[in-house]
């Protein structure tokens, strides 16, 4: 029979063999214990009990014979849990013990009656000493980036050819293309395979990182060259940016719009590149810090300017040597290509008149020597052997500076770690979070940042509701009728087709089971009442919905609350009884 010890009143059980596995309840105290279901388990020690006062009779323990009397009452009273089991080591909540034996709040696996070994290995980590890094990010950056000089290599060419596609499409879109049909597709082909470059290091760089912060071998062998992830997280990496700046500097961003209509119109991206390197120039000097939160499992601080330039005041000095160290990693770079876009006299080397002119002089001699006739410009020829002599010197103008710059960004990916795992106390990193805790104001204005521009799709992105969701499809056969066959109706429809989308978007799936929007579930938010956490009402959401357009009206004053109160609600939370929380880690 197995013992147990009961962590309320610290009474011994016997239990009998066939409560093993089961969630049963202390006879005196009514405390939530599970037996373990292994043969030869005991139960866990308890810390040594102090000796009872001399008016105070010792604790005595309770008989088999008492306890195996009591167990039919014990059943009689529903022990065994199926939703709600406990785990036996800190009697905290567990989800399911058959799909997760490991308790996420001590760490122990109830089945072995042994601490996980992830999560000691997790739970390990205290930091280091911080002075380290100086000393450290030299040597042990070098000795990774020669040990993963294959990793380097693959990087150098998915970046030569990454940028050969993105200038090539764009020599296709403004120069070749005269049509706007095929300008538009090979301008979206040439801001696609652009994102890309971006992308590999920020899809790279972020594994190299979490394995040095967590003293992890990197699966080289592993990180397969993926095109449209290296899109997506590229995507990423030109938005973070863009939703870092937004609250400080809104103005600077329409600049930046505008300078952007301005490259797409005319093909020169000079002016946008300087502009955006002014625009962003405040979040170079936080991006090290973000990279490294952006490895934990809640990312969120490497979204918001406000928590990042805390953890920057703590790790100023690091942030400064960590920058030197990329300056002086890419100035090698800078140094290569520099020289070969001065002598080619462009960036793009499919509009570059110098190369233009070896290209056109190849071709002429080549349709001299395989006796083609009279070959000019227009002709298909020229434009077929010609074509290929322009990629070619495309990949020996990328190629060198590609793999010049594979060898520093693995470096850096690298020093990037350390910078994480040597000030990671200071860092800050939130790998955990209570289930229930009220979600902050900065959060939340992330959460409504990815909501935004997501509710006019509402119509493909809600699915919580069938019958209003059939309602919306009906809105836009309507709107289509009325577009083509009774334009003066078409205002009046501009004004009901927003306001029932809108309310589709936020109303129904934040009064759902879902408890949820797009936005705030990317954050690991959802909508529950005032007292509870069950999910809220259509009327609660219908009315989040009105006083949030209400709020929108008033510039978003009221959602500022949330900044100041200590329940972090804002004015139509208080108003319709609701609070914005995490789901949390139970």
């Amino acid at each position: 029979m197995p013992k147990i010890r009961c962590r309320g009143c610290e009474t011994v059980l016997n239990a009998p063999d066939n409560a093993r596995g089961k969630v049963i309840k202390c006879p005196k105290c009514s405390t939530k214990l599970k037996v373990p279901a292994g043969e030869a388990e005991s139960a866990p020690q308890a810390p040594a009990k102090k000796k009872s006062p001399p008016n105070k009779q010792p604790k005595k323990q309770v008989s088999e014979d008492n306890f195996l009397g009591r167990l039919d009452a014990i059943d009689e009273l529903d022990l065994e849990h199926d939703e709600e089991q406990i785990c036996p080591y800190c009697a905290s909540e567990m989800e399911d013990i058959e799909e997760d034996p490991v308790c996420r709040k001590c760490g122990m696996n109830v089945e072995t009656g042994k601490m996980d070994a992830k999560e000691k290995k997790k739970r390990a980590i205290k930091g280091p000493d911080p002075a380290l890094f100086y000393k450290e990010v030299w040597k042990n950056s070098w000795e990774f980036m020669w040990k993963e000089k294959g990793l380097a290599i693959r990087t150098g060419t998915n970046w030569m050819v990454f940028s050969v596609l993105c200038a090539m499409t764009w020599y296709m879109s403004y120069v070749f293309c005269k049509n706007a049909p095929p300008k538009v597709f090979w301008g979206s082909l040439a801001i696609l395979t652009g994102l890309a470059l971006p992308g590999w290091y920020w899809l790279l760089g972020l594994k190299i990182i979490r394995s040095t912060y967590l003293n992890e071998d990197v699966r080289s062998d592993r990180l397969n060259v993926d095109m449209f992830q290296s899109i997506a997280s590229g995507i990423r990496a030109v938005v973070w940016p863009l939703i870092l700046m937004l609250p400080i500097a809104g103005p600077l961003i329409i600049v930046l719009a505008v300078f952007s209509l301005h490259a797409l119109t005319t093909g020169d991206p000079t002016i946008l590149i300087l502009v955006s390197s002014v625009v962003f120039l405040p979040s170079i000097l936080v991006l090290p810090s973000a990279m490294v939160h952006m490895t934990a499992k809640y990312k969120y601080k490497g979204w918001i300017m406000w928590e990042l330039v805390k953890v920057v005041s703590k790790v100023f000095v690091s942030t400064l040597f960590f920058l030197m160290v990329v300056f002086v990693c890419l100035l090698p770079v800078v140094l290569v290509a520099g020289p070969i876009f001065f002598l080619i006299k462009d960036i793009n080397p499919f509009t570059s008149e110098v190369i233009s002119g070896i290209t056109h002089n190849m071709t002429m001699w080549l349709a001299k020597v395989a006796d083609l006739g009279q070959v000019n410009k227009d002709s298909m020829y020229y434009t077929l052997i010609k074509g290929p002599f322009n990629i070619m010197f495309a990949f020996l103008v990328f190629g060198p500076i590609a793999y010049m710059a594979g060898f520093p960004a693995i470096f850096i990916m690298r020093a990037n770690g350390l910078f994480g795992y040597y000030n990671q106390r200071a860092l800050d990193l939130v790998e955990q979070i209570s289930p229930n805790t009220p979600a902050t104001f900065w959060v939340r204005y992330l959460a409504h940042t990815i909501d935004s521009p997501l509710v006019s799709l509402a119509s493909f992105l809600v699915t919580a509701n069938d019958k209003a969701l059939m309602l919306q499809w009906f809105l836009n056969a309507v709107g289509l009728l009325v577009f083509f066959f009774s334009r003066p109706m078409f205002p009046t429809y501009c004004m009901i087709w927003p306001l029932y989308t809108t309310w589709l978007y936020w109303a129904v799936q934040e009064g759902s089971q879902i408890k949820t929007t797009l936005g705030k579930d990317a954050f690991g938010l959802i909508v529950v009442k005032e007292d509870s956490e069950q999910q809220i009402t259509m009327g609660q959401a219908s009315g989040r919905f009105a006083l949030r357009i209400i709020c929108d009206l008033l510039l978003g004053l009221p959602y500022f609350t949330a900044a100041f109160r200590k329940d972090k609600r804002t004015l139509h939370d208080i108003a319709t009884k609701t609070r914005v929380v995490w789901k949390g880690d139970r």
